[in-house]
């Protein structure tokens, strides 16, 4: 049998070092443009760059030949976990499954012949009739794996047919021991939203088109989940569409603590136990998880709404950050959907939160998270507006946008009023999810991207309001009368900046 071989060089920014450490890993491989093909070490014909319909390396050669396509050498070991995605599509194979193969090896020895290599079991195939890329995610065992792995496309034709391969989008995604290397926030505290796409822990209840309707699928879900929360590093993660049970944040909780190798992630128990009702919308909520060594849930978890169903969707936790004993709170909510109509609905859920938010929560400053279903501009957003409350992510980032439709929007919001405002020092979004600005099902999990908000609390920053000066200097708050001022120097200043006489 002819033997060819095709090692991938440098196809990427992202470099893979060799290291004595265990190190997380997140490479991506696209084979993106002609240079980049040419950079490839080939000998024969098998393999050839194309770029009709996307960019790929697409196999196809001659009767009974092989030919290997091979990722670059990446220390996985120690690794906690790994996982490899590609996509791919083919025609012509007599049988794919023997045709067209993944294998892996720990130790790769420069030459596929002498190293010793163990088959992956490709999940998914395309139909043979049309070029259709399907996805695949696959999680490598780690006793597979080690200090120089390397993961490789066999190729193989038969006496009788020459199958065509075609390859794009290859990502190698680990995690050690302690968690990724998580993003570090601009302020001491950072808090993350998002809406996670019907998150449920009871999947067999629920339609395969609205949930993860099988075991596989919801820990594949749950996985993505982990390993983009623990990059973006939030010391409170405010979450709509998980199921209305007590039980499915904590199990999120729990994976997070065992990814991130210590017990530090905690779910807030609100009360919520919905039964099960095949009517959809019954079943989801609102809710938080938190980091138990820097912040603590005080007084009891609320709702905005009293309406049925609203209830569980839009709620309200105080919390206090552990090293100042500074306060915040944090209402995250879902609205109404767009589909079918529903302004008067989207109206009274801003009616009724703003209502909620007069009450006395536990302290004055107030962020308001969620999927409002509304873009700037549109009446319910105004109405938050005009009670005080500033959109965060467009103050940080105008041009921000969040789900993708119609080329991309704003319906994920962030709204401070205004004394949580002055201790915000960063917002923006996270593109991990959003197919208009990304297309990787390897790490997409919801239909919203997340988005975080970074706080310094107790330090207060100009906004251009009022007051006309840098509140960076040193100040703190003080009780008067049951209210709450704010001392700079010798100056005071209500919670709105204005100056006391």
């Amino acid at each position: 049998m002819k033997r060819l071989m095709i090692v991938i060089a440098a196809l990427c920014a992202i470099s893979v070092q060799m290291s004595a450490e265990c190190k997380s890993i997140n490479a991506q491989w696209p084979i993106a443009s002609s240079n980049e093909f040419d950079e490839l070490l080939t000998s024969g014909s098998v393999w050839n760059y194309s770029n009709n319909y996307g960019s790929y390396a697409k196999a196809s050669g001659g009767y009974d030949v092989e030919g290997w396509l091979m990722t670059p050498g990446a220390d996985l070991n120690g690794a906690l976990s790994v996982t490899f995605s590609f996509m791919h599509a083919h025609k012509f194979a007599s049988d794919p499954a023997t045709e067209l193969t993944l294998w892996v090896t720990p130790y790769y020895t420069d030459d596929p012949a002498t190293s010793t290599w163990y088959q992956l079991t490709i999940p998914n195939y395309s139909q043979q009739n049309n070029w259709n890329f399907v996805s695949n995610s696959i999680d490598v065992p780690t006793d597979k794996v080690g200090e120089n792995t390397v993961f490789g496309f066999r190729y193989r034709s038969t006496s009788t047919n020459h199958a065509q391969w075609e390859i794009n989008n290859i990502v190698l995604q680990s995690m050690c021991p302690g968690g990724a290397e998580g993003d570090t926030p601009a302020g001491r505290m950072r808090v993350c939203a998002q809406n996670v796409e019907n998150y449920y822990i009871n999947y067999d209840n629920y339609e395969s088109t609205r949930a993860n309707y099988d075991h596989a699928a919801f820990a594949a879900k749950t996985k993505k989940m982990v390993n983009a929360f623990l990059k973006i590093n939030a010391d409170i993660y405010a979450l709509c569409e998980v199921e209305a049970c007590p039980l499915v944040l904590q199990q999120l909780a729990d994976s997070l603590n065992r990814y991130a190798g210590k017990n530090v992630y905690q779910a807030v128990n609100d009360g919520i136990n919905e039964a099960w009702d095949p009517t959809y919308d019954n079943n989801i909520k609102s809710g938080f998880i938190y980091r138990n060594d820097k912040v603590t849930p005080i007084r009891s978890n609320v709702a905005a709404s009293s309406w049925t169903y609203y209830k569980n969707t839009m709620r309200i936790q105080a919390f206090q950050e552990i090293s100042s004993e500074e306060k915040l709170v944090v209402s995250m909510n879902h609205f109404k959907s767009k589909i079918g109509g529903g302004d008067d609905t989207r109206k009274t859920n801003a009616q009724h939160l703003i209502n909620a938010l007069k009450k006395s929560l536990g302290d004055p400053d107030i962020l308001v998270l969620g999927d409002f279903n509304c873009e700037i501009g549109e009446e319910p957003i105004t109405m938050l507006e005009n009670a005080g409350y500033v959109e965060q992510l467009v103050r940080f980032d105008p041009q921000a946008i969040s789900h993708c439709y119609g080329g991309g929007e704003l319906i994920d919001h962030a709204f401070a009023n205004a004394s949580m405002q002055k201790q915000i020092v960063d917002a923006k979004v996270y593109h991990v999810c959003t197919t208009c600005v990304i297309n990787n099902a390897s790490i997409s999990y919801s239909d919203h991207d997340p988005y975080v908000v970074d706080i310094n609390l107790g330090q207060y920053q100009s906004t251009g309001d009022e007051l006309g000066r840098e509140w960076k200097t040193t100040s703190y708050k003080v009780l008067r009368n049951g209210r709450i001022y704010i001392v700079i120097g010798e100056e005071i200043y209500d919670i709105l900046g204005q100056k006391m006489k």
